[in-house]
């Protein structure tokens, strides 16, 4: 038998023992209905057996033929895995990246959709368990049974509605991090990452300390009383829609992932970058930490006696240790120790205006920042095209932050839920919607929900309206 057959026998199997344990259980059992229950796990359980057998052999066999065929002129990667010779290889076991299996889910769940659509209803989880991805089925069924106990809820062993759509389980949200860094500065930082639980997260802050003191014999011990504020965060939606023709969708699910991996990137990880520095803070986009009331703001466009820069397109090597000193120092003065949680940000306009900068003899002044990771004044530093080099009224000025991301709060929700659509119209921006029907496309909508907090506001410094890092500089 084919590894294809034994699957449908394992089904029937299943499907069987399901209606031979409603009899089993039923008030009205008898004792041979309990036994062809028994009988009917059997049967499964031999099936599965006969299953995961061949899942080996294929797997050695696709193995085997990879370095023949290398060698040889064989099937190519594609030909072996999509089934050169009528069938589909099993995959061996794949550790992939958190994006890897979120475009995966993505993709199965757009395949099932076109299964709906032509009248043949199979979940995401079946079409990679028929492509190859058994094992990774495995752990997410697994995840799910984990969440289900710790909730004390009852297991959804299909882990998906009717119409295509996937929910992440709890324990997959943390591989969210893990895709999105490439991408986004803000979780490259590192930080604190706590629940919402029930999209909110409250916890009192001190405003001011209370307050301490050697005393003598017999003296008056000092008395204060610190005051407090709160941290509070609430769940805000981040969705990102990729667009795919029907046509895409006779692609692999390993070539699809592929192309839904490089969009997710760009569409959900920079607007986080985006939202979590600039955001002024609604009931539905996060308060940026840039944007926050009580951080340490200095103005590199100021002029007169207090200025930083004599030129603001083109300061000295003293002016630039000057500012970066000041801003170190209105974090550490705040009695916030100086770690290796400290780190610059900044757009790739001001980085390469300070790592090309050289001194008299063309010697780097600041060769630690064409390192492979960057660091300046003993931080290291975070490079994001979220950062503008086109802002202000000057249409030149971007800005610096040096921020300590142990002080900085990033709470998540549920984690990812993918949808699909064949259906909807999509605002693209441009004045004419996508009619996906009639255009022949589908939509991926991927959506996870976040907050940010600063314990203490003085643990961010920005440099506001810089300008030489500009390319009008010169």
């Amino acid at each position: 038998m084919t590894l294809a057959e034994l699957r449908a026998k394992l089904k029937a199997a299943h499907e069987a023992a399901k209606a031979a344990r409603a009899k089993a259980t039923a008030d009205a059992a008898t004792e041979a209905d309990r036994t062809a229950y028994k009988d009917a796990l059997t049967a499964a359980e031999q099936a599965l057996s006969l299953v995961k057998d061949a899942e080996r052999d294929e797997a050695l066999e696709a193995a085997t033929a990879g370095a023949a065929g290398g060698a040889a002129g064989g099937l190519d990667l594609q030909q072996r895995n999509e089934g050169g010779d009528g069938r589909v290889y099993a995959r061996p076991e794949e550790k992939m990246t958190g994006i890897q299996e979120v475009a995966l889910l993505g993709a199965a769940a757009a395949k099932s959709r076109v299964f709906a659509g032509n009248g043949t209803f199979k979940s995401p989880l079946e079409i990679m368990a028929e492509e190859g991805y058994e094992r990774f089925v495995d752990t997410l069924k697994q995840r799910a049974m984990q969440k289900a106990a710790v909730r004390g809820q009852k297991f959804n062993s299909t882990l998906t509605p009717a119409d295509g759509g996937i929910l992440m389980p709890t324990p997959q949200s943390s591989t969210i991090i893990g895709f999105l860094r490439p991408e986004n500065t803000f979780l490259q930082g590192g930080p604190k990452r706590v629940p919402l639980v029930s999209g909110q997260f409250n916890q009192p802050r001190g405003a001011t300390g209370s307050t301490a003191g050697y005393v003598g014999e017999a003296a008056k011990k000092p008395v204060g009383s610190p005051t407090f504020n709160n941290i509070s965060m609430r769940s805000k939606k981040l969705a990102g829609i990729v667009m795919v023709t029907m046509e895409a969708l006779a692609w692999s699910l390993a070539d699809l992932r592929a192309y839904l991996e490089d969009d997710l990137r760009s569409t959900l990880a920079q607007n986080m970058d985006l939202a979590c520095y600039f955001s002024v803070g609604s009931d539905t986009t996060p308060n940026g930490l840039l944007k926050r009331s009580g951080i340490n703001r200095f103005n590199a466009a100021a002029t007169g006696a207090g200025a930083y820069f004599a030129n603001p397109k083109a300061p000295t090597v003293a002016e630039l240790d000057r500012v970066a000193t000041l801003m170190i120092l209105a974090i550490t003065d705040a009695n916030i120790p100086a770690t290796d949680r400290f780190a610059w940000t900044m757009n790739y306009h001001l980085m390469r205006y300070l790592a090309d900068a050289r001194g008299a003899n063309g010697q780097y002044i600041y060769p630690e920042l064409n390192q492979a990771q960057p660091i300046w004044k003993g931080f290291k530093v975070l490079v994001t095209t979220q950062f503008p080099s086109n802002g202000g009224t000057t249409t030149d000025e971007s800005t610096l932050a040096l921020i300590d991301w142990g002080n900085v709060l990033y709470g998540e929700d549920e984690g990812l839920t993918v949808k699909t659509s064949t259906e909807a119209s999509i605002d693209v921006g441009t004045g004419t919607p996508v009619l996906l029907f009639q255009q022949n496309m589908m939509a991926v909508l991927m959506e996870m929900r976040h907050d940010i907090a600063l314990q203490r506001d003085a643990a961010v410094s920005v440099l506001e309206h810089a300008r030489w890092g500009s390319l009008s500089a010169s």
